[in-house]
């Protein structure tokens, strides 16, 4: 089927329909540099549509772009504008951006309408930490497909997942405690545990994810009482722990009396939709899930599901001590895009863009290297002799950031040799494609690993 045919199946104004038809059938090949598109008057007739229709989509297209006008020769498949050199940022794990139009006309509408429906004057004024009841209503409703039913009495709205890791570490340990973790984890994590003086206690895995029975080990030689997963594409690995292994680690949490922090950013991105380890041990863990992976950093708010509601009132106060309160004005609009509908219909254009996104490096990046592709990021090898710092040293010297190992290790936890490459800042598919096949040239580069000065 070609791309006029396909350019009205899906969703959204008929402009940006078939400006995303192009693009998706340039990325597939179909369509390639120099290839000669209909007339905008001869499209708009084989499509039924107005002609004003069309010219905004070869604009909107233009502008991206995806084509060239060449005068009275009409319109061309543009070649591709991504240089050789061009800096590309594969370092920050950032969801890519819904279509701006789009998101433009949502952000207005939910704004207009937290005006009209709002004191502007109490949006501008101190409000209790934790989220308003609106707030917290309008949580269940996303946090519903995950857990099943939330109780809002165990719920906390807080100014993002970071604000909200650090509250839970600072009502339930102390300093000098010990954290348990896997051995990469989030960064974020990291500068929180640094930050408070608590020890990050690496516990030993396998390919499914942490080991239930080292799990049990490590808190009882360390006396920790907390642990973190991330086990849903995972950061950085990209590992999504298997039902099986959640029963498991559960029943852990269980018996050896832990708290778990379930930090789930990356659930929606996961096609098998895992059951959460909260929603088998809902009294010992909290469930963190946050807009700003899901949808758009901008959005920046989190949700979290306490094991008790005195654990939520902990959680609030702990909040008040470093944040005071989360903006009124976004947690009012969030709450507004939640309530309307409008979160979902953005959170599956992002989806949709960050799939196209995991199977381009699926299929780009060179099996010697890739090691898994799912949600924002893939997680790579890195082949010999290469190591860590040759080969963010050689990608540095093409334009390219990446993170290495190193940014993901606890102190205490062995040495491992990788590194992740976040697939959704690159302004387009085209510069993604582009510095994917840089790093995979890396590999086979007759000059070998750079050597570090």
């Amino acid at each position: 089927m070609s791309w006029i045919e396909n350019a009205l199946a899906s969703n959204g104004p008929i402009y940006l329909r078939i400006v995303n038809s192009i693009e998706r059938t340039m990325n597939t090949g179909e369509l390639v540099p120099g290839h000669r598109l209909p007339s905008q008057r001869a499209l708009a007739k084989q499509l039924g549509i107005d002609l004003t229709t069309v010219t905004r989509a070869f604009d909107e297209a233009r502008r991206r772009g995806l084509i060239e006008a060449r005068g009275p020769q009409g319109s061309f498949i543009a070649p591709p504008k991504a240089a050789f050199g061009q800096p590309v940022d594969l370092s920050m794990n950032v969801p890519p951006v819904p279509d701006a139009a789009a998101l433009n006309d949502v952000l207005r509408r939910g704004a207009a309408a937290v005006l009209a429906r709002s004191n502007a004057l109490n949006l501008m004024t101190y409000h209790l930490s934790g989220g308003s009841p609106t707030d917290r209503h309008a949580a269940t409703s996303w946090l519903q497909p995950m857990l099943g039913n939330v109780n809002e009495t165990r719920l906390v709205v807080a100014e993002g997942a970071q604000f909200a890791l650090t509250s839970i570490l600072i009502s339930q340990t102390h300093e000098g405690d010990a954290i348990l973790c896997d051995q990469l984890v989030y960064p974020g994590l990291l500068q929180v545990a640094r930050s408070l003086g608590r020890r990050l206690v690496p516990v030993s895995g396998d390919k499914q994810g942490m080991c239930p029975d080292a799990l049990a080990r490590a808190a009882k030689g360390s006396g920790a009482r907390v642990v973190y997963f991330n086990p849903t594409c995972n950061n950085p690995t990209a590992l999504t722990v298997p039902p099986q292994r959640r029963a498991d680690l559960a029943r852990v949490l269980q018996r050896c009396q832990l708290l778990a922090i379930e930090d789930d950013p990356y659930w929606h991105h996961d096609t098998s939709k895992p059951t959460p380890i909260a929603a088998l041990a809902p009294d010992c863990v909290y469930y963190v899930s946050t807009l700003s992976k899901a949808i758009s950093p901008g959005l920046r708010t989190a949700f979290v599901q306490c094991p008790s509601a005195s654990h939520a009132e902990a959680i609030a106060a702990a909040l008040r001590s470093i944040c005071l309160m989360g903006h009124p004005l976004v947690m009012a609009l969030v709450s507004q895009l939640l309530l309307d509908g409008s979160a979902r219909a953005l959170l599956k254009q992002v989806l949709a863009e960050a799939s196209e996104r995991t199977a381009l490096a699926e299929h780009l990046l060179a099996p010697s290297l890739k090691a898994r592709a799912t949600g924002l990021h893939a997680w790579c090898r890195v082949p010999e002799p290469w190591t860590d710092a040759t080969f963010v040293r050689a990608a540095q010297l093409q334009g390219l950031a990446i993170s290495p190992s190193s940014a993901f290790r606890p102190d205490d936890a062995p040495q491992q040799s990788g590194f992740r490459l976040s697939l959704g800042l690159a302004t387009s598919r085209r510069q993604l494609e582009s510095a994917l096949r840089r790093i995979n040239q890396l590999i086979i580069s007759p000059e070998g690993p750079v050597i570090q000065r």
